[in-house]
């Protein structure tokens, strides 16, 4: 039986236990990007006051290090505060004092504001998830991992362990915090670190590891499934860039960007 949340929350309010779901799978103990950054997004909006409501606007991760399956604390630091605009620095630290993720979290005043309808956003115009395969990522040696055990996946267009573009709906199916709510911010976060994964178009005998990791949302999506529509490109210099635009089921609500590492191995 896997555990009840990819953390664990304990008595202090800026410390969580890391579970096996938090696993990346690639590492021997080291976590998925993506349970890296709804945790910290999650960390931002329940313990971080704002003057007047705001919502998400931007994550930005830092990816210094992999992160272990340990004991993780989590300081935050407003850098600016306002009523329209406020970010928030937050570290990822081990139980030795390392910062292993720089996050900037951005939030932006809530109000309405109606614009002309030729400048909304695109409607969603594929399948909804119910309507597309399920799809999962090879489980490789039987460990629990986020990305085979903590989400469901349904293919659009491409697939997990298919080379090239593609278009994935993803839910998350336990709770990032366990006993906490997921928010939609943190579905959105998660959601974006996937881009590099589900449109590499390298064979197996490379890394393309992303370094970083931005996801920028005009508004949370709405429900549980949330789609991702990659691409990446790579360059002989030993880089690349992996761009993606996210969805729900009714508009197009953000995008992602993940800078990437390029070797052979």
């Amino acid at each position: 039986m896997t555990a009840p949340g990819v953390y664990l929350p304990t008595d202090d309010p800026n410390t969580y236990e890391s579970t096996e779901l938090a696993n990346a799978g690639w590492y021997e103990q080291g976590q998925h990007g993506g349970a890296v950054a709804a945790l910290i997004t999650g960390h931002v909006e329940a313990t971080v006051p704002t003057l007047t409501p705001m919502e998400i606007a931007r994550v930005t991760l830092e990816l210094f290090r992999v992160v272990p399956l340990t004991t993780l604390r989590i300081e935050t630091r407003i850098v600016r505060e306002g009523k329209r605009i406020q970010t928030v620095e937050a570290k990822l630290i081990d139980t030795g004092g390392t910062v292993l993720t720089l996050g900037l979290v951005q939030r932006l005043r809530v109000a309405d504001r109606v614009v002309p309808e030729d400048a909304l956003p695109d409607p969603t115009a594929f399948p909804p998830p119910e309507e597309c395969p399920a799809v999962g990522f090879s489980r490789g040696d039987g460990r629990v991992m986020f990305h085979s055990h903590a989400l469901e996946f349904r293919a659009v267009q491409g697939g997990l362990d298919e080379k090239g573009p593609a278009t994935i709906w993803t839910r998350l199916a336990v709770p990032v915090v366990a006993g906490r709510p997921v928010t939609p911010a943190q579905r959105a976060a998660l959601t974006g670190d996937f881009a590099n994964g589900i449109s590499h178009k390298l064979d197996d005998d490379w890394v393309y590891m992303n370094s970083d990791l931005t996801v920028a949302i005009t508004r949370p999506p709405e429900g549980e499934w949330v789609a991702i529509s990659a691409d990446s490109l790579y360059h002989h210099r030993g880089r690349g860039l992996t761009h993606a635009w996210l969805w729900d089921r009714d508009h197009k609500i953000g995008q992602s960007s993940q800078t990437l590492f390029v070797e052979r191995t």
